[in-house]
């Protein structure tokens, strides 16, 4: 967006310490300006953080299933064995609904090429 043309001046006899009924409405229209630039700048940053914080319970439950997924090579029989089953599958089915809710989160973004998501956040199909 293009600055009118009187913030330049505005600043200027500011910086000076000029005082004037009109320079003091144009301050007023420049805070409001300046004000509604700051709060834009925190909201998208805001945004940023919330898809990063949307993308790192994704990657939580890709490594909470790869733990778990490890652990049952290393007990594949018996009842710990058919726990463990379960709890992949649960997990498994947390890390789909998350990079799901990650997809809808970056498309209410505006981002629009997600493909990118199933080879950053790859989750194999049941056995």
């Amino acid at each position: 967006m293009k600055d009118p043309p009187w913030k330049r001046l505005v600043e200027e006899l500011k910086d000076q310490g000029y005082e004037s009924i009109y320079l003091d409405r144009l301050r007023a229209t420049l805070d409001v300006e300046q004000q509604h630039g700051i709060l834009e700048k925190e909201i998208i940053q805001e945004m940023a953080y919330a898809l990063g914080r949307s993308a790192a319970k994704v990657d939580h439950a890709l490594l909470e299933l790869e733990l778990l997924e490890a652990e049952l090579e290393e007990c594949p029989s018996g009842e710990r064995g058919d726990a463990l089953i379960v709890a992949i599958e649960e997990k498994r089915a947390d890390a789909l609904r998350l990079r799901r809710e990650l997809l809808i989160h970056r498309e209410a973004l505006g981002i629009r090429r997600n493909e990118v998501l199933e080879t950053m956040y790859p989750i194999a199909e049941r056995p």
